[in-house]
């Protein structure tokens, strides 16, 4: 059917990170009328499952029954039928389906989705900077300030390219430390609470200073925020509490010194003004 779908009946693919959201286009041309129906189906062929069912009345959104597409599907357009794919999931790799029913027949076209594991480097973000300071040898731990959901995706990084270093899937239930990255600096340092996603560095170094990155992905919404740790050496706190300590022993020398000569000079006194008495 021509001037309906673009001519595109081969395979086309689409790739997109995880925690991204990801639009497939129908190219519908034609105006939807109302006993017309676009149907999208998910999985290979012979075993695909509906997703979508739209017509020229409105659009009725499915879910498969393990809950995978829950509250991730979207039309863009209800004049083209375009699906957008919210939160995306390695689970949501695959190949997906459109079919144009009309009553001039049925037109279809086809995409093959690869979800990608979120990329390791990214650029620098603009957001506003919280600062945290921290003792060498200490811990530290940067709160999300959140409590995790059914279907949010945790990303941590560091530095100003962005190295992922840590990841929270709540949906699957399964964290993962990335300490291997930037020469291994942060082996066996890093936790995530399961349950805030917040990260925890511990035994804090040196090299631990600088910027880390937060994105919560969800169905709902992405949030970004960022973090500035500054590590105090811990040489350098010990020296500064010696010299204090010697300045405080010092002053209270000082004081206990004059106190004595006060004290003598008082004795002293008392003696000459108790003979000069005795004299008269």
């Amino acid at each position: 059917m021509s001037g309906v779908f673009g001519a595109v009946t081969d395979e086309k693919s689409v790739s997109v990170n995880e925690g991204e959201s990801v639009t497939l286009y129908t190219h519908v041309t034609a105006e939807l009328k109302d006993k017309d129906k676009i149907l999208w189906r998910f999985g290979e062929e012979g075993s695909a499952t509906f997703i979508v069912q739209m017509s020229g009345e409105g659009s009725i959104a499915y879910d498969l029954a393990d809950g995978r597409f829950r509250d991730r599907l979207q039309i863009l357009d209800l004049q083209t039928g375009d699906l957008i794919i919210k939160n995306i999931r390695h689970k949501h790799s695959g190949r997906y389906k459109v079919d144009y029913e009309s009553d001039t027949g049925t037109t279809y076209q086809r995409f093959r989705v690869t979800v990608n594991d979120a990329p390791r480097v990214i650029g620098a973000e603009q957001n506003d900077v919280k600062s945290a300071s921290v003792t060498e040898g200490e811990s530290v731990t940067l709160h999300t300030g959140v409590q995790t959901q059914r279907d949010d995706l945790i990303l941590w990084r560091f530095g100003d390219d962005g190295v992922l270093i840590a990841k929270h899937d709540e949906e699957d239930n399964k964290s993962s430390i990335y300490d291997d990255v930037l020469d291994g600096r942060f082996r066996d340092r890093l936790k995530l609470d399961d349950q805030t996603g917040s990260l925890t560095i511990s035994h804090v170094k040196n090299t631990d200073a600088g910027i880390y990155k937060l994105k919560i992905s969800s169905n709902r919404q992405t949030q970004y925020k960022s973090f500035s740790v500054s590590v105090n050496n811990i040489h350098c706190c010990e020296t500064v509490e010696a010299v204090t300590r010697l300045v405080v022993t010092a002053v209270m020398g000082v004081a206990a010194v004059a106190a004595v000569i006060v004290l003598g000079y008082d004795i002293r006194s008392r003696r000459d003004e108790h003979k000069r008495k005795s004299d008269e």
